[in-house]
């Protein structure tokens, strides 16, 4: 218990990218505010402790401003963040659990601005948000940020600590950043601070002190109190507060701080202090929003794949030379490009991409009037504008995908024969005239490959290319002739491509409720909705548990029952909060009375069901078993219309686990479930990156999902807590799950690898064009399996090679190219959980 002597007072504006209006209108706002800070700072230039001060609370906008600005402006903010008036913090907006590492590396890339610009960056601040991904401690580390302020609001969730808390929060690999979970800032309204109300001020934040004083476990003298809330336009009314402050209580004084300013004087009383040191994730409350735009986040998380596939093959591409790959003739979205890009034009788009999803990642779902006016046109334009963020992203990243996929498959544009007949499946290079859209493919020995349309249409081969450093066993799904998709399992070398034949259409075996392959045996009950059995016939093992009461893949429903007094539905939905456990759920499974159908194709068995459950009329769910890998795909379709309402949909995977302990998949970091988090963040459900390991007296399984990222574990607990609320959640579509069984227990490379592999899927598509590389690239990222390697081309035509440690070791990796006139290549030393960037070019060719 200390004295408080000072109080700081932090001037900021929340960045929401919409809520309070469109986030078309509040985005070119928040772009206009920085010059408007400028503005107030120089009329205020007097140091003192009303002085106005500011802190930009997300990096985006001032980013912006540099990019736009001129000379004398950028100067101008530069003179201002030195004498103290300005803090420019480094977290791009207030992101949710859903960006990967990759898109907060591209985030934190960007700051590199700041620094041409000689701008100091130590501080980033988040506000709303219940949590941050473990991953985010080192990511913050790595770009030199060390202090994280917290301005949590509770809604809908809990704070770790009590607030205001500070603590040292300790990634993955042992690092520490010195965190201040501050007050929600929203109080910066409610107390009357921004509004210059001098008197309301007055009593809220004496009341605030008062209650600090009492505290056994705040060790410092000095109090934080926000000047802020939810897109406010900045003025200088809360500089009244502090002069009416000061001439009241000359023993506490008061003054304007920005945020660096702030987190350096608690950081110094922190050191001195016996604060908490916590390690793990933080896992958000609030991230049960995902659930109730279950399409459009299926859409983001398509449209990340497809980027990192882009630029995996443009990568590939610009470091093999450029062949001619055959061109079409239509913009049609299932042709392939109708010219190539140049670098510049390949960077900018590949930015493009970067800044939808991170827009979309941000953690703005919804509107004012979600809640009050679900139907309102402005309701509408806000969910409009928030979806077209993943739609945007989809759009440009499967456009650079398609290209990089014509131009890796011809590369090798010094004439170097680069194929490899003996290395991945297959076995064909074809190379038709590349001169026009069509062709009969020929083999390397000129004989014709099985195709079929001379005349320029489909023929009968598929490509497939392994965006990762890592030789991979898959199935993948390719359209065929645009009427239906054909299923085939790909041996493709890392960073290499496959030919093979089309397979013919599958077989209906007709109906059945069992099926079996040389390694599994399935029976499915329609009237328990899924799979009610699954042995491993190499093992024995039972994988699906008899008790669960539902079938695996089963489609689950969870509602409030009519006439519910929980105070969520008489009174408020912010009563759906963990003060207020409730209310009893009502459950159901989906059911059928169908009997199941079984198809056989090239190399894969399918069982197929049709069910149906209260609010989702109707669900056909496959379950689908392959030849030459172990590998279980589920795959549900579903037709949810929106529902304004209170409800959960769940996909059923009920285990034979005994004792099972879960690891999970988040941003840069896998964690143990419950025994690595932080106090108080949510059990109730988990949003994950892709992955899940579940192991348990020496076996387990690894599991995940490519488009859905909220779990529940052992069990469904909505309401337990706080729990998955879905608001107008049309949720119409496939949702896909891949899990493999393990005789042993699952390890956090197995989460990571699966997770990767997921969000890095095999790229194939049907294919007429030349294709010069055939089996391995030419490139090499080793040791394989312990670091990940991501391409990126970049302006410059140089193609970054960002390595990703996903061990708790330090290593050296090396990275390779046997093309020629490739230079950059070498061995670089990267810490545990760490990241290193090597730099390949070709030279000539």
């Amino acid at each position: 218990m200390s004295a408080i002597r000072t109080v700081l007072l932090l001037g900021h504006t929340h960045h929401d990218v919409g809520y309070t209006n469109s986030p078309r209108i509040v985005d070119d706002a928040h772009r206009r505010i920085v010059s408007h800070v400028l503005d107030l700072c120089d009329e205020d230039p007097a140091e003192g402790d009303d002085s106005f001060r500011w802190t930009f609370e997300v990096a985006r906008p001032v980013l912006a401003f540099l990019r736009n600005a001129d000379e004398r402006e950028v100067q101008r903010l530069c003179r201002l963040v030195a004498a103290g008036r300005v803090s420019v913090t480094g977290g791009y907006l207030n992101m949710t659990q859903l960006p990967s590492d990759g898109e907060f590396g591209a985030a934190y890339d960007r700051l590199r601005e700041f620094a041409v610009a000689g701008i100091p960056v130590r501080t980033e601040q988040h506000g709303d948000v219940n949590g941050i991904a473990w991953g985010a401690v080192t990511a913050m580390r790595d770009a030199g940020i060390d202090r994280l302020l917290m301005a949590l609001n509770p809604d809908h969730g809990r704070a770790p600590f009590h607030q205001p808390t500070g603590f040292w929060w300790e990634g993955p690999r042992g690092d520490r950043v010195f965190t201040w979970l501050s007050t929600h800032y929203g109080f910066g309204e409610e107390w009357g601070i921004i509004d210059g109300d001098v008197e309301r001020a007055e009593r809220h934040i004496s009341a605030f002190l008062d209650e600090l004083a009492t505290r056994d476990d705040y060790p410092y003298d000095t109090a934080l109190v926000h000047a802020a809330n939810d897109n406010r336009w900045p003025t200088a009314l809360f500089l009244d507060v502090v002069r009416h402050w000061n001439a009241r209580h000359p023993d506490v004084r008061m003054r304007t701080a920005t945020v660096d300013e702030a987190l350096d004087v608690l950081a110094a009383q922190a050191r001195d202090a016996d604060v908490p040191v916590v390690r793990g994730e933080w896992s958000d409350w609030w991230s049960h929003g995902h659930g109730s735009t279950a399409r459009e986040v299926a859409v983001y998380r398509e449209a990340r794949s497809l980027a990192r596939a882009a630029a995996a093959t443009l990568g590939i591409a610009a470091l093999r030379g450029d062949g001619q790959p055959t061109l079409a003739t239509v913009l049609g979205y299932r042709r392939g490009p109708v010219r190539l890009r140049s670098c510049s034009e390949v960077a900018e788009r590949l930015g493009h991409v970067d800044e939808q999803l991170l827009l979309y990642g941000e953690h703005t779902w919804g509107s004012w009037e979600t809640y009050s006016k679900p139907h309102s046109t402005f309701n509408s334009s806000s969910a409009n504008a928030k979806a077209g963020f993943a739609f945007d992203a989809y759009d440009w990243a499967r456009d650079l995908a398609v290209e990089g996929f014509f131009r890796a498959l011809a590369s090798g544009g010094d004439g170097a024969d680069t194929q490899d007949p003996d290395a991945g499946s297959g076995g064909a290079a074809v190379d038709p005239d590349p001169h026009r859209d069509g062709g009969v493919p020929q083999r390397s020995d000129g004989s014709p490959a099985d195709a079929t349309a001379a005349d320029g249409g489909s023929a009968d081969v598929i490509a497939v290319l392994n965006p990762t450093e890592r030789d991979r066993t898959e199935p993948v799904l390719v359209e065929i002739a645009g009427s239906r998709c054909a299923r085939i399992v790909a041996t493709v070398p890392a960073f290499g491509a496959v030919v093979l034949p089309v397979p013919g259409p599958p077989v209906e075996r007709g109906e059945a409720r069992s099926v079996e392959t040389d390694r599994y045996r399935v029976r499915v009950d329609p009237a328990l909705g899924g799979v009610v059995s699954l042995v491993d016939l190499r093992s024995g093992r039972e994988l699906v548990d008899a008790m669960a009461g539902h079938g695996l893949g089963a489609v689950l429903v969870e509602t409030v029952p009519p006439g519910s007094t929980h105070p969520m539905v008489t009174r408020n939905p912010k009563d759906f909060h963990p003060d207020h456990p409730g209310p009893d759920f009502v459950r159901t499974a989906a059911t059928g009375n169908a009997e199941p159908a079984v198809l056989a194709g090239d190399g894969f068995v399918s069982i197929e069901w049709e069910s149906a459950a209260p609010g989702v009329p109707g669900i056909r769910t496959a379950l689908t078993l392959h030849d030459g890998t172990e590998a279980i795909d589920v795959d549900v379709s579903l037709v949810k219309p929106a529902r304004f309402g209170p409800e959960s949909v769940f996909v059923a995977f009920p285990f034979a686990v005994d004792e099972p302990e879960f690891l999970l998949e988040t941003a840069g970091a896998v964690y143990a479930a419950d025994t690595e988090q932080l106090p108080d963040t949510s059990k109730d459900w988990y949003s994950i990156q892709h992955a899940v390991g579940v192991s348990g007296a020496g076996h387990g399984v690894v599991w995940g999902s490519v488009d859905a990222p909220l779990v529940q574990l052992g069990g469904i607990h909505t309401g337990e807590w706080a729990r998955t609320l879905v608001v107008a959640g049309g949720g119409t579509g496939t949702y896909r799950y891949r899990f493999l069984p393990r005789e042993r227990a699952v390890t956090r490379e197995d989460v990571r690898l699966h997770g990767r592999d997921l969000l890095d899927p095999l790229q194939a598509r049907q294919y007429v064009g030349p294709v010069r590389m055939l089996g391995r690239g030419g490139l090499t990222v080793e040791p394989a399996g312990r670091v990940l390697g991501e391409l990126r081309p970049l302006e410059d035509g140089s193609v970054r090679v960002r390595l990703r440690n996903i061990t708790a070791e330090p290593l050296t990796a090396t990275v390779s190219c046997d093309g020629p006139g490739v230079t950059g290549g070498k061995s670089v030393p990267i810490a545990a959980h760490g990241v290193a960037d090597v730099h390949l070019r070709r030279t000539h060719g």
